[in-house]
């Protein structure tokens, strides 16, 4: 979750979406999914190699 969030949550994107255009609000929730899913994935990998190849 922690590498996800760097992103930005599906609630904050939608809370704030809401608050401008509701219309935006399926496509501001889709595109904060997409990034936490890669950052969850993602981000533990590239910590590892990142420290690995520093120690």
């Amino acid at each position: 979750m922690v590498f996800g969030g760097l992103m930005g949550t599906t609630s904050g994107v939608a809370g704030g979406l809401a608050a401008t255009d509701p219309k935006l609000v399926p496509y501001g929730a889709m595109t904060a999914t997409f990034y936490t899913g890669v950052g969850c994935l993602l981000g533990p990998s590239v910590l590892f190699l990142t420290v690995n190849a520093i120690f």
